[in-house]
């Protein structure tokens, strides 16, 4: 036979209802709760969380700001190269043996020499035997 300890069942025990009424405290001072260690915790670990975010942050901008300055320097030297590209080909059209020799015979009066104004110089001179050039 089974015997059930019915003597909880039995006492009657009345609680106690919570004050529903705000407690008066005195108007002076305000009393503040003391912060315990793992609310510090809390508090430093989240001041850490946005410190590193504006780290990060930070860092992002600088490396934007050396690519915006990494593209301006990439387009001034291909700049650059094109306008070499161009005065190398200027170069050469102005220095050209044709066109030199245009010039000197329109614009400047020169003309092809003579068998007569011709000197060699060094070497062996084929009119005269002697070699030295005289």
């Amino acid at each position: 036979m089974i015997v059930a300890n019915n003597a909880y069942a039995r006492s009657s025990v009345v609680y106690p209802y919570p004050d529903s009424r705000p407690q008066n405290r005195p108007k002076g001072r305000i009393r503040r709760r003391p912060l315990n260690l793992r609310r510090w915790r809390r508090i430093a670990a989240g001041i850490l969380v946005v410190f590193l975010a504006l780290v990060v942050v930070y860092r992002y901008g600088q490396l934007s700001q050396i690519n915006i300055q990494l593209n301006q320097q990439t387009k001034t030297r291909d700049a650059l190269l094109d306008e070499q590209r161009h005065l190398k080909i200027t170069i050469s059209e102005l220095t050209a043996l044709g066109r030199l020799e245009k010039l000197a015979l329109e614009e400047l009066g020169m003309k092809y020499p003579t068998p007569d104004q011709i000197r060699y110089v060094g070497g062996t001179n084929p009119e005269s035997g002697d070699g030295d050039g005289n």
